[in-house]
């Protein structure tokens, strides 16, 4: 075989393999909520979870499109822009097809050990000053609910780190919120030497975990095997821990 002739076959091979090696992009829409999505810098606890996930599946390229979460119930529902939605819930009312459970949040009670507080159950919360996130006394159960509204000491706040600080500067006794917000909130630099053991987490709930949601079935199946692989290696919670304030 000629040399010239040799150069159009290995030619012809490259152009061939070409469509075989480029990867599928998919856009996968995301909210901006730290520490769970970070949109400086493309990061978060949710988003090392949903690179962890596509890290099994190198035929894609994932591209992440930051929007607000009503803007993403409806890109994942009629709009164009996004092939995937993470952290939706199952009442999001979304016509695609969910993912297996991936996305945890973590809500307890947090005391400082300082304080010498027992709090087992719910009803241990009343007579102490609590500060929780804005609309807790709705999703946190009847129970917790009743002890709010009977307790004067109890407040709601918009901003979750303005209940850390009310907790570190001495201001309430407790804490309601996520975990992760929490380590979060802790490793901002105003506060100094704290770690772990200076807490007692009292966990009261149950954890509540979202999805992604996609519009290709197919796609959604293929992940919910990943996810099953990730939770049995314990990938998953090495990214939780990970995020633990030290």
């Amino acid at each position: 075989m000629s040399k010239l002739l040799v150069q159009v076959v290995l030619a012809f091979l490259l152009l061939c393999s070409t469509p075989l090696m480029a990867k599928k992009l998919i856009k996968i829409g995301v909210g901006n909520f730290p520490p769970f999505f970070v949109e400086k810098e493309t990061k978060g606890i949710f988003i090392e979870i949903t690179n962890a996930i596509f890290n099994q599946l190198p035929e894609y390229e994932v591209q992440y499109l930051f929007m607000s979460n009503s803007r993403l119930i409806h890109e994942i529902n009629s709009g164009t822009r996004i092939d995937a939605a993470c952290n939706i819930f199952p009442d999001s009312k979304v016509n695609a097809h969910l993912s297996v459970p991936i996305f945890r949040y973590t809500d307890v009670a947090i005391s400082k050990k300082s304080s010498h507080l027992t709090i087992n159950t719910i009803s241990d919360l009343q007579g102490k000053s609590i500060a929780a996130y804005q609309g807790a006394k709705e999703l946190l159960g009847e129970k917790f609910k009743e002890m709010a509204m009977k307790n004067p000491e109890y407040s709601e706040h918009p901003h979750p780190r303005t209940t850390t600080y009310l907790m570190m500067s001495d201001s309430i006794e407790v804490r309601v919120g996520d975990i992760n917000i929490f380590w979060h909130d802790l490793n901002n630099k105003h506060y100094k030497s704290i770690n772990v053991s200076q807490f007692n987490i009292h966990k009261l709930w149950p954890d509540v975990y979202s999805h992604i949601a996609f519009k290709d079935p197919i796609l959604k199946n293929a992940v919910d095997n990943i996810i099953a692989k990730l939770n049995k290696t314990g990938k998953l919670q090495e990214i939780y821990t990970k995020h633990q304030l030290q």
